[in-house]
C-alpha cells in the first residue's frame, strides 16, 4: 500500500466517524428533549424549548465528532509517514 492510498483512506475513515459520532450525540440529544418534554407534560419538571436542549447538543456532538475524527487523521498521516519511510528503504 502507498502512502497516498493511506492518505486517501484515512480521509474517508476520518469523514465517516464525524458523521457517525455527530449522527449519534445529536440522536442522544434529541432523546433528552423528548424525556424532558414528558416530564414537563406530566408535571414532573419545566418545561423546555427544542433550542434549550438542541442547540447544546448539537454543539457538543460537533465538537466530539471533530475530535475522534481528529484522532482518525493522525493515525492516518502517522501510518502514512511510516509507510512513506518503509517504501524509501
Amino acid at each position: 500500500m502507498t502512502a497516498g492510498r493511506v492518505l486517501i483512506l484515512t480521509f474517508v475513515a476520518a469523514v465517516i466517524v464525524f458523521a457517525v459520532v455527530q449522527d449519534r450525540l445529536t440522536a442522544a440529544a434529541a432523546r433528552q428533549y423528548v424525556t424532558l418534554q414528558h416530564a414537563a407534560a406530566t408535571g414532573n419538571g419545566p418545561p423546555v424549548t427544542i433550542d434549550e436542549v438542541m442547540k447544546p447538543g448539537v454543539r457538543r456532538s460537533v465538537r466530539v465528532a471533530l475530535m475522534w475524527s481528529g484522532m482518525v487523521t493522525i493515525a492516518g498521516l502517522l501510518g502514512a509517514a511510516a509507510v512513506a519511510r518503509r517504501r524509501r528503504v
